[in-house]
């Protein structure tokens, strides 16, 4: 037999058994039972993370909308969208997960702390969204001219 088919026969095995013995997706690897505070926190960061990041092309659909009103009022609005983008992309340039081996007060404090700045973030765009979508309502898209008709 090939030596490298004998390796894969070797080490599949013990591969299979290691992705079974696997936790949910949503817990650590290195945790077994309930999750701990600390890992709470950073699950629950992440799904605002998650939450926040499925609302990213409202913002780029509303900039389009907004785009096409030709409305010289739009300013203040497309700037409200830009920077609600900014400080979601400015979170995520600096957020930075504490290793799992750091102190868990110190990990299960970076993770509060980092909530509180998303729910700013959030907050943000709740008010960026609500407004621009008030704006689009008052100021509706220029009428696109017709296709002219062909002559045949």
């Amino acid at each position: 037999m090939n030596t490298s088919r004998l390796t894969l026969r070797a080490v599949l095995p013990a591969a299979l058994a290691l992705l079974a013995a696997c936790t949910s997706p949503n817990q650590p690897i290195a945790e077994r039972g309930a999750p701990s505070p600390a890992s709470a926190a950073e699950m629950a960061l992440m799904a605002r993370h998650d939450s926040l990041m499925a609302q990213m092309d409202q913002l780029f659909q509303l900039k389009a909308k907004i785009n096409a009103t030709k409305s010289p009022a739009a300013g203040p609005y497309l700037r409200g969208l830009a920077a609600a983008d900014e400080a979601m992309m400015r979170w995520m340039r600096q957020y930075k997960a504490p290793d799992t081996t750091a102190a868990p007060a110190a990990r299960l404090a970076y993770f509060q702390q980092q909530q509180q700045v998303l729910a700013g973030v959030r907050q943000q765009f709740r008010a960026t969204i609500d407004s621009a979508s008030l704006f689009i309502k008052q100021h509706p898209a220029a009428a696109t001219p017709a296709a002219p008709a062909s002559s045949k």
